[in-house]
């Protein structure tokens, strides 16, 4: 998939099209750190000289962070506390944390706490409660099959008190769209790969469901057990908990059609009472929809479609690349095994390229950012061997397909969120795609590239000021990367010293590939590694490609193990 998009960049490019960036404006100089980061070395430090005799630092096992220390403000007074966690040495199932506050110009610990369980499994700071100021959440990491437990703790009149805590063995922190507060996804596991997942909110001195966000979290639930009825199709307790998720993401018609196949598989958990209780929540749900037509979010394409209530339950949406760099969202309709195309969306970057005019296209709207397209499907759909009842769904759907099409729109129903792990992953591994570009450019050369030939007949040239000694080099791509990454970064690509300086063959690159938008569509956590797969558009389109990227724990926070340069 690399090549084939690069291949692309370079058709636009020879041609002389002027709508993509060029690549070298998308490679990224080390950027100037901030007060924070400039402090880091001596916070790794000042956290080291308070550490309990016989301890050492440790990361925490989640979200992925470039830090093993938190520096956050915790009491609103605009300077940020240390918060620290630590092993013990000896015995390193015994665990703890601590916070310092400077005062009068000193570090001072002025809260202590020993760990619950035996690895410190989530750090992170927000605004929990809704007041303003950051909370500290912390997990202890209790067993695996008992999971885990999260302390939340709030600033008050006398510092940090614990403001409650929950188990779990899955955890999200979750912000919505213009929403301050934390919300969190809990995932417990009830048997085998079955989690009770519930969405979470302070409210009124308690936790409480968020019902309201359900339609714009459960869809990741639904993913979740779509991908295990792939893999296991005739657990039935896989398409009761399909339903459920569907129902909570506001889509009954199909937790209708969910429910109705789990029930004709064999059912021992949940049990048949179980199933006929969901089943007559989903319809009562399905009595009470006041709309004749159903909401349906694409929420990779950011549309929206309308779908006729009376044959929701038999439509199927699916999302792919297109050509000329865009983007295709495309319905059927698919009673049982049969599927049959309805029409597709196209969706084009105004600034990557848009198709010539097509009597087959319709322009169906317009942003800033893109122009939708809309092709209906001209051949001949035969609904041979169906039911009539089945016959009749697929002409009246065939009937409703201009009212679909104008129905079509930009924008989205329910708020959009983000996950912390997910955006802090997204966000590190945007951070090491710059800077391996970076040092591909050669780094900060001024004047004239000062090149020569090496023994084996390269061309070489010498990098720059910031990234010619192996200290440097190892220093900036250090903040991102595991040593043995860069240390297989260097051999692959031949960076050698030649006269005292570093120097690379020559090369120039850029990258159309946007890491800063790339969506996580998969996780796996291995303990002190965590593997996530991304959806990765180019440029400001819609155009993707799969990427995959390996972060490995160490004593200083996460690090990518991946082969730089390879994502």
């Amino acid at each position: 998939m690399r090549s084939v998009l690069f291949m692309l960049a370079a058709c636009f490019l020879l041609s002389g099209c002027n709508m993509l960036p060029e690549p070298g404006s998308l490679i990224q100089a080390p950027k100037l750190a901030s007060a924070t980061s400039l402090e880091n070395e001596s916070i790794q430090s000042i956290a080291k000289k308070y550490l309990p005799k016989g301890t050492a630092l440790v990361t925490a096992n989640a979200p992925v962070s470039a830090d093993s220390v938190l520096y956050t403000d915790l009491n609103g007074d605009g300077q940020e506390e240390i918060v620290v966690f630590y092993q013990s040495k000896i015995n390193p199932d015994q665990v703890g944390m601590f916070v310092l506050e400077k005062q009068s110009g000193e570090w001072e610990k002025i809260f202590a706490k020993k760990g619950l369980g035996y690895d410190v499994n989530w750090a992170s700071s927000s605004d929990f409660n809704g007041d303003g100021k950051k909370d500290l959440l912390v997990g202890w990491k209790i067993g695996s099959t008992a999971g885990n437990v999260l302390e939340v703790y709030s600033w008050g009149d006398k510092g940090l008190k614990q403001l409650t805590k929950v188990n779990y063995h899955v955890l999200e922190s979750i912000e919505v769209q213009d929403d301050p507060k934390t919300r969190l996804a809990v995932w417990k596991k009830d048997v085998n790969d079955i989690y009770d997942i519930q969405l979470l909110k302070w409210e009124n001195g308690a936790l409480v469901a968020d019902e309201e966000h359900y339609p714009s979290y459960f869809p990741k639930a639904v993913d979740y057990y779509k991908s295990r009825i792939d893999r296991v199709p005739d657990a039935s307790y896989y398409w009761y908990y399909l339903a459920d998720a569907q129902l909570k993401s506001n889509h009954p018609e199909q937790a209708q059609k969910s429910i109705e196949h789990g029930m004709r598989l064999k059912m021992i958990v949940p049990s048949f009472n179980q199933f006929a209780e969901l089943q007559e929540k989903i319809e009562k749900r399905l009595q009470e929809y006041d709309r004749s037509e159903i909401q349906y979010e694409v929420r990779d394409a950011g549309i929206t479609l309308d779908i006729p209530k009376e044959i929701a339950r038999y439509i199927t949406i699916e999302e792919e690349n297109a050509p000329m760099v865009g983007y295709a969202v495309s319905v059927f309709v698919s009673p049982e095994e049969k599927k049959d195309l309805l029409f597709t969306i196209f969706i084009h970057s105004k600034e990557m390229s848009v198709p010539e005019p097509d009597s087959n296209l319709e322009k169906i709207a317009e942003n800033d950012q893109y122009i939708y397209f809309a092709k209906r499907n001209k051949e001949k759909i035969y609904p041979t061997g169906l039911e009539p009842e089945l016959k009749d769904v697929y002409e009246q759907s065939i009937a409703q397909v201009d009212k679909m099409i104008a129905n079509v729109r930009p924008g989205l129903v329910y708020p959009s969120y983000t996950s912390l792990e997910e955006s802090e992953a997204i966000k590190l591994a945007n951070e090491a795609a710059n800077k391996y570009w970076y040092v591909t450019s050669g780094g900060k050369i001024t004047g004239e590239v000062d090149s020569f030939t090496s023994d084996e007949g390269l061309d070489y040239r010498y990098m720059g000021s910031d990234l010619d000694t192996r200290e440097k080099l190892n220093a900036f791509l250090g903040e991102s990367y595991t040593t043995s990454a860069i240390q297989s970064y260097i051999n692959r690509v031949k960076i050698i010293n030649h006269n005292g300086k570093l120097a690379q063959p020559n090369a120039d690159g850029g990258s159309l590939v946007n890491h800063e938008k790339a969506i996580v569509i998969g996780m796996r956590d291995n303990g002190n590694e965590k593997e996530f797969d991304l959806k990765t558009p180019l440029g400001s389109s819609l155009y993707y490609e799969y990427i995959h990227v390996v972060f490995t724990k160490t004593s200083d926070g996460w690090r990518i193990s991946s082969d730089v340069g390879t994502f």
